[in-house]
């Protein structure tokens, strides 16, 4: 979710209302991968919910925020939930089929997320986040690009046919793999 957060903050902080447009850039990215609302917000919402209330969100604005976008991770694309599978197999379709009637739906709920987050902070007044808040997206990518390589593989294997089962099984080990190499590779140097 650091990666996930980082390139929201780089992108949209510095912008009017930035911290909750942070948030819902952030629950769209970790969309992509969990499919589930609730992880979405248990761990998206640990970072971007106080970031709001420091910015000048009210609480309850903040946390519907979260709440909002994170559920959107349901239908963002490539994994969304649990049901996007379960209608696949049930009107026997290719799943690719159901990703692609759900890419235009998933981007109009989170660019409708982003607006109200927007209309907001301009009735409140709230700015954005301070230029040396923000990271920088190319450190942020060029420091954790091997996090999009289970991404890549899901969606590859979910797309080539195999079972959503399988190819999560592989995303997982990939990630695994990923990070551990990453840690040994960063310990080694620290040496």
């Amino acid at each position: 979710i650091d990666f996930f957060n980082d390139i929201s903050m780089a992108l949209f902080g510095g912008q009017r209302g930035g911290p909750g447009k942070v948030c819902v850039a952030s629950s769209a990215l970790m969309g992509t991968v969990s499919g589930s609302g609730v992880a979405n917000v248990v761990a998206s919402g640990q970072f971007t919910i106080p970031l709001m209330k420091r910015s000048g969100f009210n609480a309850a604005f903040a946390g519907g925020v979260e709440a909002t976008s994170s559920m959107g991770g349901q239908i963002m694309p490539p994994v969304m939930g649990a049901v996007a599978f379960i209608m696949a197999e049930t009107i026997n379709v290719p799943y690719l089929a159901i990703v692609k009637a759900a890419v235009i739906p998933a981007i109009l709920y989170f660019v409708t997320a982003f607006w109200m987050v927007h209309l907001e902070a301009g009735r409140k007044g709230l700015h954005g986040l301070p230029k040396h808040e923000c990271p920088n997206p190319w450190t942020a990518v060029k420091e954790r690009w091997y996090l999009l390589l289970p991404l890549a593989g899901l969606m590859v294997l979910l797309f080539s046919g195999y079972t959503p089962l399988f190819s999560g099984s592989v995303g997982l080990a990939l990630t695994v793999v990923l990070i551990f190499g990453a840690a040994c590779i960063s310990g080694v140097r620290g040496l």
